[in-house]
């Protein structure tokens, strides 16, 4: 169970990650030792997952939105596709979703002839895939990774 201190806490390091446990402290009004103990709980606890940098996807390719529709719906063909998907580096995010798609997967590709030979080796010519769609970003207005608290 996470606390007032650790909502705050979790809002600041989303915001900026690389402050020093001092200012971070002086920000939401706890002792630097006692904010070092509330940050390593919330790492062992999960609640933090990685430190990392974000870097810009438009400056190193193209980003695609792919949706997924599978023919035949089965636990199988699900792991199967997810098994696929988490060795495609190219992929960065999946999800499986309601409605009539199955899956929606984001990926980043150096540029569409590459994107093309992967969705024509890998995605067209799976049998239990019925439908996919691909959505081309051609500009981002809005990316947050920040989870209101």
């Amino acid at each position: 169970m996470i606390d007032t201190f650790d909502r705050r806490i979790l809002g600041a390091l989303q915001r900026n990650n690389r402050q020093s446990m001092i200012d971070l402290g002086d920000e939401i009004g706890l002792s630097e030792p006692a904010v070092r103990r509330r940050v390593a709980r919330l790492r062992r606890d999960g609640y933090i997952l990685a430190d990392v940098s974000l870097v810009d996807p438009a400056r190193l390719g193209i980003t695609v939105i792919i949706s997924i529709r599978f023919a035949k719906e089965s636990q199988q063909t699900y792991d199967a596709f997810k098994a696929e998907s988490l060795s495609t580096p190219e992929i960065a995010q999946g999800y499986t979703v309601t409605g009539d798609d199955d899956f929606i997967l984001i990926g980043h590709f150096p540029d569409m002839i590459t994107y093309d030979d992967w969705i024509n080796k890998r995605i067209l010519t799976n049998p239990a895939i019925s439908r996919s769609t691909t959505n081309v970003v051609y500009r981002r207005f809005k990316f947050e990774t920040a989870i209101p608290l």
